[in-house]
């Protein structure tokens, strides 16, 4: 059986890898600038935000506990966005490896589906960068996925010609 590559599916693996790339950067880079800004709070503006807190929750928090509770966010952040962008580079280079071989549509249509639900998640941002560089690498890329696994399995359960 003669191996040619789907195009589709080096497409898809280039907008994989490279949106997942671009667009987790943009989500570390995102949450470290939060917490440098919060590291470079002055006395009064910590004074401010502990006289809103303990206001607003009756005295039962006050600043300190609120810079924590975002740091714990910003970091849980953090480590999302680094473990998504692994998860889009894996994948992307896996993709362009397996393009030629046509037994391999389950994986393009495993991760098709995969990245494609979690891609659903990005789309409230979708009109800045990181929300177009989010929506090539998990919702473009997936779908390209899922037509060429279905063109590869296709391929795959064809006759041979003699």
């Amino acid at each position: 059986m003669r191996e040619q590559e789907n195009m589709l599916l080096k497409v898809g693996s280039l907008f994989i890898l490279i949106g997942g790339i671009v667009s987790g950067l943009f989500g570390i880079i995102g949450s470290v600038a939060t917490l440098l800004a919060m590291s470079s709070l002055d006395e009064g503006a910590m004074s401010g935000l502990d006289n809103y807190f303990q206001l607003a929750s009756g005295g039962m928090f006050g600043s300190d506990e609120a810079v924590a509770v975002v740091g714990i966010v910003v970091f849980a952040a953090i480590a999302i966005s680094a473990v998504m962008m692994l998860i889009h580079i894996i994948v992307g280079v896996m993709g362009l490896s397996r393009a030629k071989n046509p037994q391999k549509y389950r994986f393009f249509l495993i991760w098709g589906v995969i990245l494609l639900i979690t891609g659903f998640f990005g789309l409230g941002q979708l009109f800045s960068l990181q929300g177009i560089a989010s929506a090539c690498g998990s919702i473009v890329g997936p779908v390209l996925f899922i037509i060429g696994g279905a063109q590869q399995n296709k391929a795959a359960n064809a006759e041979p010609v003699e």
